[in-house]
């Protein structure tokens, strides 16, 4: 088991961790998300053993995880470069699948106790990236080692499975299996940090049962949406649940405006703007002309509310 104990860390001014509690157990593999690349980094050192907290301990099967790592192979920390030669940098060069898989093997076969990954599918391209993810569960089942997954992205923190713990300046937000905490965030924080792409949002102010935009239009809310009975509160959906494409009745339709297009992890992306909101969505077969006035589709039962504290509203 690897055990944080009341642990806090910051990067430069940003807390990293604040009196965080996690124990983390071989049977269910945990991948942790809501981090920048430099709040990964931080982290990673402090669950390797290569740097101290400023508070509280992390035990490694009981002990403090800087003697687990002077014992030989017993921590293995693998990014998208794969495991580095000992001495050595890892180079910023383009991910490769083959070297992650072949460190994967190699933690494996040493019997690694403490296996931590580093946003492993970072530049990857789209069909290598989506074939890696999904085999991000099987490749790192049955170890014997506690697995954590520091992710780069929420994809990969869904391939993995297990159990995902979401952090948000220093705090555990949420925490609990992937599958649940994917589908049901219990806060807007949670929302942003399992999306990937990044999160559309429309934010509104809510009075007698309809939401008010900034641009002072009105948006009436479906009725499998809740929105608070006042007060600010924020829409939400994720790019991938919305369509350019003609959709059937269950859907609710956006007059949007296209602003240009977008690669993300490999995808192409629209981005559309509506009200003062700004989102994505994946491109159609023929991309639309920035400028050009669209419908945009999303399932009633996709939305998701949180009132203006960033709770849910179910």
């Amino acid at each position: 088991m690897l055990e944080l104990r009341d642990v806090t860390r910051a990067a430069g001014r940003e807390p990293v961790l604040s009196r965080a509690s996690l124990a983390l157990s071989r049977d269910v593999p945990t991948a942790i998300v809501g981090l920048s690349a430099y709040e990964r980094e931080v982290l990673l050192k402090l669950l390797a053993g290569a740097e101290r907290p400023q508070a509280g301990s992390i035990k490694l099967d009981g002990k403090d995880i800087a003697q687990a790592r002077r014992e030989k192979g017993r921590v293995a920390r693998i990014d998208a470069h794969g495991l580095p030669k000992s001495g050595q940098k890892g180079a910023k060069i383009a991910g490769s699948d083959a070297k992650v898989r072949q460190a994967i093997a190699k933690a494996r076969a040493d019997r690694a106790r403490l296996i931590l990954l580093d946003a492993p599918s970072a530049g990857l391209g789209i069909e290598t990236r989506e074939q890696f993810v999904a085999d991000l569960g099987s490749m790192l089942a049955d170890t014997g080692a506690v697995v954590v997954l520091v992710a780069g992205s929420a994809d990969e923190a869904l391939g993995l499975g297990g159990q995902v713990v979401v952090l948000n300046r220093g705090e555990i937000v949420q925490s609990g299996a992937a599958a649940d905490v994917f589908a049901h965030p219990a806060n807007l924080k949670a929302a942003v940090a399992t999306s990937f792409p990044v999160l559309n949002t429309l934010a509104m102010k809510a009075r007698d049962g309809r939401g008010v935009l900034a641009d002072g239009s009105s948006f009436q809310p479906p009725e499998s949406l809740q929105l608070p009975d006042e007060g600010p509160c924020t829409v939400a959906f994720h790019p991938d649940e919305m369509t350019l494409e003609r959709a059937g009745a269950g859907c609710l339709r956006f007059i949007v405006r296209a602003a240009g297009e977008e690669m993300i992890g490999g995808r192409r992306f629209v981005r559309v703007t509506f009200a003062d909101a700004s989102w994505l969505t994946p491109q159609p077969a023929l991309a639309p002309h920035a400028g050009a006035i669209l419908n945009a589709f999303v399932e009633r039962s996709r939305l998701m509310a949180f009132d203006a504290s960033g709770k849910a509203i179910v």
